[in-house]
């Protein structure tokens, strides 16, 4: 009897937040995790991350990929038992803002996805990602791709999470521009600094800059996207711990962006424009700016990434 065929796909990274869409918006990039599964016969899951030098410190049984593997099979009712084998390989760099968790949670409740018979919707899914400690904005990206909005629906006073994925056309010709400062930050962090409550005003702002973002993004409106990136959400509070952030994203919109803002929880940086050419300015301005500040930087340069950890029927 033949071997049967590996299942492989890619789970992207992500921009999350986007400004004023602070836990909402978020758009997936092509820098994919590369997910390839056989199958075993002696009752093993074992998990190798070939994306993270690190990963053999960690205790495997925390690893993400594994966590959404086994909470997927609980909820598509897919046997474990035979065992698989999971190779990830990827570059997304860890504790950036790139969605790197998240992605893993979503790669391994892509792979359930695949072995099931049972159907289950993005939500579901994405409700379980959440589950798990995942983002929900980050998640969403990553398990359908393109442009997402994650639409919270319980109630305050609901115990259980409940969320909605609502994917929007993006332009394809954005281009990103990802600074990544020398040093990682963890998202408890980065929330600690964010104030409890906030003024009226605020969220009435928050909320239409939160549209004119997805507004710009799906139409290729640089002039708009400059003008509803601002936050009054997370950035004011996030720019503090890092030297040198405030001084890039300025940087970046001098340089030609038509707006920057931070990646996810950060440090990442994330700048946009629909000029390729603009793409090596925009990232020399903002190394620069960091430099000045007494920090090294590096850069990416990403298009959107167009799928997700789900196969396309699932999306």
């Amino acid at each position: 009897m033949a071997k049967p065929a590996p299942i492989t796909f890619h789970v992207p990274a992500s921009a999350a937040n986007l400004g004023p869409g602070y836990g909402v918006l978020a758009l997936a990039l092509d820098l994919p995790l590369g997910i390839t599964v056989e199958p075993r016969h002696d009752g093993q899951l074992l998990v190798e991350r070939r994306d993270d030098p690190s990963a053999h410190l960690e205790d495997p049984r925390h690893d993400p990929v594994l966590r959404g593997l086994q909470r997927g099979a609980e909820l598509l009712d897919v046997s474990l038992q035979k065992g698989l084998s999971v190779v990830v390989e990827g570059t997304i760099p860890r504790g950036t803002g790139m969605g790197t968790i998240s992605a893993g949670y979503a790669a391994g409740l892509g792979i359930a996805v695949r072995l099931a018979k049972k159907k289950c919707t993005p939500a579901q899914l994405l409700d379980a990602l959440v589950l798990l400690g995942g983002d929900p904005a980050h998640g969403a990206a990553s398990l359908v791709g393109g442009l997402t909005a994650t639409l919270p629906l319980s109630l305050p006073q609901e115990t259980t999470l409940r969320q909605r994925i609502v994917p929007f056309p993006v332009h394809p010709e954005w281009r990103l521009v990802i600074a990544l400062p020398d040093l990682t930050m963890g998202t408890a962090e980065t929330k600690r600094v964010l104030p409890p409550t906030l003024p009226h005003g605020a969220a009435a702002r928050t909320t239409g800059r939160t549209l004119g973002v997805l507004h710009a993004l799906q139409h290729g409106d640089e002039a708009l996207l400059r003008q509803c990136i601002f936050d009054e959400v997370h950035l004011p509070y996030r720019r503090r711990l890092v030297p040198g952030l405030s001084e890039a994203l300025d940087a970046a919109v001098a340089a030609g962006a038509a707006g920057a803002t931070i990646c996810g929880h950060g440090p990442g940086l994330v700048a946009f424009t629909l000029v390729a050419g603009r793409t090596a300015e925009i990232a020399r301005a903002m190394v620069g700016a960091f430099a000045a500040a007494g920090r090294q930087a590096t850069t990416l340069t990403l298009q959107p990434a167009f799928y997700g950890a789900l196969p396309t029927a699932s999306a």
